[in-house]
């Protein structure tokens, strides 16, 4: 009971940091559009806030939380600046996938810097090829989020031998400073991640910082107790539902201002001069902040089911796993319809440079699409489970 309580205390606090920085965060979006990456201002209050250490080890000066906790953050940034939301939000999901390393690597990645901020990309492997103490490492990996501001990278390879045929497939662990970034992220959403493709060309990685993937992604830990609850998560799930969290949190931050603004504004060409004098306004109103509830409900339902095996030492059975790519896809286009029906209810007003609600609707379906969130796979995973038929998906 004592550690649920200081978990639902470091919980509020947290979410009362973001909102403390959002006149920042806010500030910045304009400039994060325009040049593709997140404001000096931005990473700055990031770093002074700590939001991007949640799923950093308490022992190397994080705070250790749980699914929901990141979860709730997460929405909380999304209503100041997407971008920002998904890159926090990707920093944290790396950092819980840097304790899959061995205590060299982590010591070197956090020792000196508590507030170290890593990427992972799994879109494209690259390849290994062992060398004198280690591997030279070579490849392309897009989708970079937030690169740019990052210490170190996780990255997918596949260790070839002499002969180039694969020997097994690995995650490697390397610092920003010895790849290279290649300019590609040229988007109408998310603009601000700066998810650009990363670069290597026979970079050497020392042997601690390159582990088997099924290491990396695996879910062996679920039932170590002497790890702490987070690093029994299973970390693919868990990052999903954080990745969701990002749009449902910019669904409730484009409700918001439609609400805000609803009295102020008529209804063309009818006689209202305010919306919410129009019965048909505030229920078509109502129906959509009821499917924007239901898309959170689905990330809430998501993150307690992870949290309470975590804290329980169970595994969580494949076919809840597979309901959980459900709940992230459901919760996703949920969001987008209902963010196509605010723009709507506002009115052309909407799709204006100058107003928020454009934006949300472009980096709710960018964001919307990333793989993990696909709804018509997470539907074939979860309708599969009733009648055992094999996952579509190697990692759940």
């Amino acid at each position: 009971m004592k550690i649920q309580t200081h978990m639902t205390d470091l919980r509020v606090d947290l979410v009362t940091r973001v909102h403390k920085i959002g006149t920042t965060l806010a500030a910045g979006v304009a400039e994060g559009e325009r040049e593709r990456r997140l404001p000096a201002d931005t990473v700055r209050v990031i770093d002074e806030s700590q939001v991007s250490r949640l799923w950093t080890a308490s022992a190397y000066g994080g705070f250790e939380t749980d699914v929901r906790t990141l979860s709730e953050v997460t929405k909380a940034l999304s209503h100041y600046c997407p971008s920002t939301s998904w890159v926090v939000n990707n920093i944290n999901g790396s950092n819980l996938l840097a304790a899959r390393f061995p205590r060299t690597a982590r010591d070197e990645v956090f020792g000196d810097n508590p507030g170290a901020k890593l990427a992972s990309v799994f879109a494209a492997p690259g390849k290994v090829v062992r060398t004198d103490g280690g591997y030279l490492l070579s490849g392309r990996w897009p989708y970079a989020s937030g690169i740019l501001h990052d210490d170190w990278a996780i990255l997918s390879a596949l260790e070839r031998d002499a002969a180039g045929d694969v020997v097994r497939p690995v995650s490697v662990l390397v610092p920003t400073a010895d790849v290279a970034i290649d300019d590609t992220w040229h988007t109408v959403g998310m603009r601000a991640t700066g998810s650009h493709t990363v670069v290597a060309e026979e970079t050497f990685v020392p042997e601690h910082r390159v582990i088997p993937i099924d290491v990396q992604l695996g879910r062996e830990n679920a039932t170590d107790v002497m790890v702490p609850p987070l690093f029994r998560s299973p970390a693919v799930a868990a990052m999903a539902v954080i990745c969701a969290s990002v749009v449902v949190g910019i669904g409730q931050a484009a409700r918001a201002f439609v609400v805000d603004r609803a009295p102020g504004r008529g209804i063309a060409p009818t006689c209202y001069t305010s919306q919410p004098d129009s019965r048909t306004f505030v229920s078509a109103l109502g129906r959509t902040a009821l499917t924007i509830d239901a898309a959170e409900l689905h990330v809430d339902r998501a993150a307690d089911v992870i949290d309470a095996a975590a804290a329980a030492a169970i595994p969580l059975p494949e076919s809840e796993l597979r309901r959980i790519r459900g709940d992230v896809g459901q919760a996703v286009n949920l969001v987008t319809v209902a963010l196509d029906e605010l723009m709507w209810a506002h009115g052309a007003a909407s799709f204006a440079e100058s107003n928020p609600l454009q934006q949300f609707w472009r980096d709710a379906n960018t964001a919307a699409r990333h793989a993990v969130l696909n709804p018509y796979v997470g539907r074939e995973l979860y309708g599969g489970a009733f009648f055992g038929l094999d996952s579509i998906v190697p990692t759940l």
